[in-house]
């Protein structure tokens, strides 16, 4: 299995912050002040951080003298045509040229692919923009990112961590091109350790909305790693609390030390 820089720690995982909600969400609750915030992420030094492009060169500054790795989001999916709503729609498309995305020096370029659509036609235009996308990065050094996601009307939210179901979404990523996989925890280890072995490429979890149990958050995160998960790329379940930096050095405890959550977590501080 080929390793990148994005996973080139002791441990070979990486912590990485999902931090490029604005270009879908806008001003997202807890994330207003997008400099703030980020300073705030960076306090526990994880290991990397996921942000638009114009994100990177905007805080370009902030994320050099981190000496953080950066993911670049290459499209866009919203869920309303008014700005910051989610009123239940899925708009996708390409949104930045591949030349600017390599012009940041990225540490890895990511792309979602959603199931579950009701437009044939922008399921069948994700496909082929995934796939021509690993095209373009291919022999450049910078891993390919798939985010295979079922938020689709067509598949009812129950339906969006069935393990069948995230088997064959990553299954159809890597064989679109991925090198690394943003893929959907599937709520015990036996289930996703089969994923996990099936996969030539290294899984990364996804987080989702904030559920307001961090407890809960960090130990799917926990049982993920034990399942052969190289990693997170989390971001609402991080700066949607009370003390992001806090969370972000939890789970750089357990995603490189192996630790568990009673160890690193008390829900009374």
């Amino acid at each position: 299995m080929t390793d990148y820089d994005l996973l080139a720690t002791e441990s070979g995982n990486a912590v990485v912050v999902a931090m490029d909600h604005g270009l879908a969400l806008g001003a997202a609750e807890g994330f207003e002040n997008p400099g703030q915030t980020l300073s705030t992420v960076l306090q526990s030094d994880p290991d990397g951080v996921l942000v638009g492009p114009h994100f990177a060169r905007r805080f370009r500054d902030q994320l050099v003298d981190a000496d953080v790795d950066v993911v670049l989001t290459a499209d866009v999916v919203t869920f309303s045509r008014h700005p910051g709503l989610n009123e239940g729609e899925t708009v996708w498309t390409p949104a930045f040229d591949t030349e600017l995305l390599l012009d940041l020096d990225p540490a890895g370029v990511k792309a979602l692919l959603v199931f579950g659509r009701e437009d044939p036609d922008m399921y069948q235009r994700n496909i082929e923009y995934v796939a021509s996308l690993a095209e373009e990065l291919r022999g450049t050094g910078v891993p390919f990112v798939v985010e295979p996601v079922l938020w689709g009307p067509r598949v009812p939210d129950q339906f969006e961590v069935d393990p069948d179901l995230v088997a064959n979404a990553q299954r159809m990523a890597w064989e679109y091109g991925a090198d690394i996989l943003k893929a959907p925890y599937t709520g015990t280890p036996d289930s996703f350790s089969e994923i996990v072995d099936n996969s030539p490429v290294p899984l990364m979890i996804l987080g989702g909305p904030a559920s307001g149990s961090t407890r809960a958050m960090l130990q799917d995160v926990a049982e993920a790693i034990e399942a052969g998960a190289r990693g997170v790329m989390i971001g609402r379940s991080i700066w949607q609390t009370d003390d992001p930096a806090a969370v972000v050095s939890a789970m750089n405890e357990i995603v490189h030390e192996g630790a568990s959550v009673d160890a690193v977590w008390d829900d009374s501080s």
